[in-house]
């Protein structure tokens, strides 16, 4: 259990990386895209921001809340291990997984164009919810 803890926080990490990224390229002009070419066109869409944040900022503080969290659940007491710790990994990373999959619809049918950061952040948001321990998994008793 441990080691998925870990690799959870190592993909929050590099979300948190990619995201401010996206953030601070945000207004600096082109943002370059190698592989799908249409970066500059989703991050200047009027689909990147809610009510003037853009949500790469709102990416850099959910990886950072998940980064911390996933520390903690490294950290605890094996012999009392924290169910409402669990629970808040497990329901933070599903809140972003249809948060990420929502995005990845805009980008396929609304702005028929792809950024290849946010692809990676599905991607990571999507391995990091399947590793993320479960609240409603137990082990035996021995």
């Amino acid at each position: 259990m441990k080691t998925r803890s870990a690799v959870v926080a190592i993909l929050a990490f590099i979300g948190m990386v990619d995201a401010l990224y996206l953030s601070i390229k945000r207004n600096a002009g082109p943002i370059p895209c190698h592989v799908t070419r249409g970066c500059t066109d989703v991050l200047t869409s009027k689909y990147s921001e809610i009510a003037g944040i853009p949500i790469s900022w709102f990416g850099v503080g959910f990886y950072i809340v998940m980064f911390s969290l996933v520390a903690f659940k490294i950290f605890e007491d094996p012999k009392h291990p924290s169910d409402w710790l669990t629970a808040s990994i497990f329901y933070l990373a599903g809140a972003a997984l249809v948060v990420s999959a929502l995005l990845v619809g805009i980008q396929a049918f609304i702005l028929k164009a792809f950024c290849e950061y946010c692809l990676l952040s599905a991607v990571l948001v999507l391995t990091m919810f399947l590793l993320a321990p479960s609240p409603g998994r137990r082990k035996l008793p021995a």
